[in-house]
């Protein structure tokens, strides 16, 4: 007979298996999408040394199935006007706090020096990205100051 083609068992194994591993690999593909607050908007810095935040960023996580099974990091980058000259001893990446005295208002953070400027006047402006709970996160915008009564924030920083 020469009207139907037969599909052999090991070629029904082969498209079983190939759909699988499709199947598979959309699970598995990560969570990774970066929330971010797309705001261009300048902040404004206080001049009292306190912070402010400037940027909020929720990279990270996984997600198997649409199932969220490792949360994002929630991070915050703090911003604030420190003594003339501290923007020319830091770079971005190195650890906050630090010791020159050209630093002091560090607005009580701990985190990586993101951000660096200097205003019109000569302080420098450093931004610190710091990691803080998703609770406090979902409570901050753009502007708001910083260390926040939030609920959440208290222990970030």
């Amino acid at each position: 007979m020469a009207g139907k083609p037969e599909i052999s068992s090991a070629a029904i194994v082969v498209l079983v298996a190939l759909a699988a591993m499709g199947a598979v690999a959309v699970g598995l593909r990560s969570g990774s999408a970066v929330v971010v607050v797309d705001d261009t908007r300048p902040v404004e810095i206080p001049a009292d040394g306190s912070g402010v935040v400037a940027d909020l960023r929720a990279p990270g996580g996984w997600a198997l199935f649409g199932v969220q099974l490792v949360d994002p990091t929630h991070e915050i980058e703090v911003r604030f006007l420190a003594g003339p000259g501290c923007s020319e001893l830091l770079d971005t990446g190195d650890h906050w706090p630090v010791p020159y005295p050209e630093c002091a208002g560090d607005a009580g953070i701990t985190g990586v020096v993101g951000t660096l400027g200097v205003t019109a006047t000569g302080r420098s402006v450093v931004g610190v990205k710091v990691t803080v709970p998703g609770e406090c996160f979902d409570l901050l915008e753009r502007g708001a100051a910083w260390p926040s009564d939030a609920p959440g924030c208290a222990s970030a920083g």
